[in-house]
This record gives structure tokens, C-alpha cells and sequence, in this order.
């Protein structure tokens, strides 16, 4: 049964992923946003929604182990974006024809991952301070969240080519109307919250066959089903040679973690992670240090890209290898 749920959540999360890429297009179309923007604010928001109401849900239902999960989910979600789905996005390059290099809108790169640091960076900090410090420095997360938004909206010029028709309504010709873009994009993100839940559960099912303990699985295997939108989104735009898109969904959405989940983390769990915790928070950091002086300039190589799921990698073996006891 649970490999079931694993087949059929995983079919619903990637048809998902497609309605929402295509009606994000529209909708920035229809507001005449940058690219940079939809993937960074309109993109992120909308595929960050699983990993965030993980740590919501295991907060507001007060089980057992919420506070190790919520951390986890915090901590674990950019880890997993600056790693394992950066270098997928490196591997759709490589695949793809026409060009193997990633090319995006290099001032809209730096500020993604320039806002991700410093808010990444303050969130870990935070792990040292009283209640009173990590309040304070939460509502400035959600400032510096603020400030990026406007910052992003303001950057570069919108869109003129036309995205491909809106799926709900292929046959039609011309920009498809604003309530049916909504609908799409609704339908896709119901879709990809419902889809990612069962997937979730299933890999607690298996994690708990397996007695991995609950932080190592909030760090590393519930992150693999909700970073799932994420990376399927990028890879589909990278197919597409949206590559500002793609860079901007992956990105914004290690951003949005950083800000409205760090909030989160540091505002309402004890907020002590542990080694594991910040051994994997000190290479997420590393990694998007890393990926922000590649991409300066706006460009970087599928190998490059690729390098970087090396991290995860040793993280996880060495997870193995302890046997999840890692930094405990």
C-alpha cells in the first residue's frame, strides 16, 4: 500500500507541477511582472507551501515530537534546495538541447541568494541567543522578507512573449482570462499540498519502520517530498530554457524558507537543533556562499550546478553511516 501512495502521490505531484508552471507564466504575464519575479515571488510562494505547513501543522497539533520536526523543516528545506535540487537543475541542463549552461538574470540571482544568507545566516545565530533576542531578530526576518519583495518587484522590465496556451483551455487563442489562470493555478496547488501530505506520510511510515529519529527525518527525508514542487518546476522550466524562471523558483523559495520559516523556528520551538541541525545549516550556507559567487554573473555550468548535491550526499551517508545519530 505504501508504495501505492508513493507512485500515485508522486504521478499527482509531477502533473501538478505542470499546471503550475503554466499558469505562474500566465500570471505574471497578466501582471506584467519580470521573470525574475514570478519565479522568485510568484513561483516560490506558491511551491513553498508544502514545507511550510509542515512545521505549522506539527506546531498547532502539539505532537510528540513537533518541535524536532519544525526545526527540522526550517533547517532542512533550504539545505535540500541549495544541494540535491540545485544539482538536479545542473542535470536538466546537461540534458537539455541547445545549451549547457544555466544563464538567468544575474542582479535577480544576487539578491535571492544575497537576502537567503543573510537571513539563513541570522536564523542560525539565533540558535545561541535567549527567547527575548530570537523574537526580535524573527519580526526583522519578516522585514528583510518585506524589503526583498519590493526590491524584486521593482527589478528589471516585464514580459512580452506569451507563454504557451494555459492548459485548461489549449484551444483557445490569446491571453486566457484572469479567472481561469486563478483557477489553474489553485487547482495546482491544492494538488501539489494534498499530494505532497500522502507522500510525507508515506516516508514517515517508512522512517518510523526504520526507527530514523524524528529530527534526521525532518532534516532529510521529509524534505525530499517537499521540495518535490520545487524541483520539478525548475526542471520543466529548464526544459523550456526558462532559466530566470527556473533559478528564481529555487532560489525564491530557499528566501521565503528562510525568512517566513526561520520566523517561524525562531519565534515558537526551543529553537536548539542540535549538531545534526547545524552541521547541515553550516553547509547550506557554504553552498549558496558558493552559488552566488558562480552565479554573479548570471550564468553557470551543469557541471557546476551538479557539484553541488555533493554536500547532500556526504550528509546523508554519513546519516547512514551513524545511523542517524550524526551530531547527536
Amino acid at each position: 500500500m505504501t508504495a501505492l501512495l508513493f507512485v500515485v502521490s508522486g504521478v499527482v505531484i509531477l502533473v501538478a507541477a505542470e499546471l503550475f508552471t503554466n499558469a505562474v507564466e500566465w500570471a505574471g504575464f497578466g501582471l506584467r511582472m519580470t521573470q525574475g519575479a514570478t519565479g522568485s515571488l510568484l513561483a516560490a510562494i506558491g511551491t513553498a507551501l508544502p514545507e511550510t505547513v509542515v512545521p505549522i501543522v506539527a506546531l498547532a497539533t502539539h505532537s510528540p515530537s513537533a518541535d524536532s520536526v519544525a526545526q527540522g523543516a526550517v533547517l532542512g528545506a533550504p539545505f535540500m534546495l541549495m544541494t540535491l535540487v540545485v544539482g538536479l537543475t545542473g542535470v536538466a541542463v546537461l540534458l537539455r538541447r541547445g545549451s549547457s549552461v544555466l544563464t538567468v538574470d544575474a542582479s535577480q540571482a544576487r539578491r535571492d541568494l544575497g537576502a537567503f544568507l543573510v537571513a539563513f545566516t541570522v536564523a542560525l545565530v539565533a540558535v545561541v541567543l535567549p527567547f527575548g533576542a530570537r523574537v526580535a531578530l524573527g519580526i526583522a526576518l519578516l522585514a528583510l522578507y518585506a524589503g526583498y519583495v519590493v526590491a524584486t518587484l521593482r527589478g528589471g522590465q516585464a514580459a512580452t512573449e506569451m507563454p504557451e496556451p494555459l492548459h485548461l483551455v489549449r484551444w483557445r487563442t490569446g491571453p486566457p482570462p484572469g479567472s481561469i489562470v486563478a483557477l489553474q493555478l489553485a487547482l495546482a496547488v491544492v494538488l501539489l499540498v494534498v499530494a505532497s501530505e500522502i507522500f510525507i506520510n508515506a516516508l514517515n511510515d517508512v522512517a518510523s519502520a526504520l526507527n530514523v529519529p524524528p529530527l534526521t527525518l525532518a532534516l532529510v527525508v521529509i524534505p525530499v517530498a517537499t521540495e518535490l514542487p520545487e524541483a520539478l518546476n525548475s526542471l520543466l522550466w529548464v526544459r523550456t530554457h526558462d532559466d530566470t524562471l527556473a533559478f528564481g523558483n529555487v532560489a525564491g523559495s530557499a528566501t521565503f524558507q528562510a525568512c517566513v520559516l526561520g520566523f517561524i523556528g525562531v519565534t515558537f520551538t526551543s529553537w536548539r537543533p542540535g549538531g545534526a541541525g547545524i552541521i547541515s545549516g553550516l553547509i547550506t550556507v557554504a553552498t549558496a556562499a558558493g552559488l552566488l559567487v558562480v552565479m554573479r554573473h548570471g550564468r553557470a555550468t551543469a557541471a557546476v550546478l551538479m557539484a553541488g548535491v555533493l554536500p547532500w550526499l556526504g550528509y546523508v551517508i554519513a546519516q547512514i553511516v551513524t545511523g542517524g545519530r550524526l551530531g547527536a
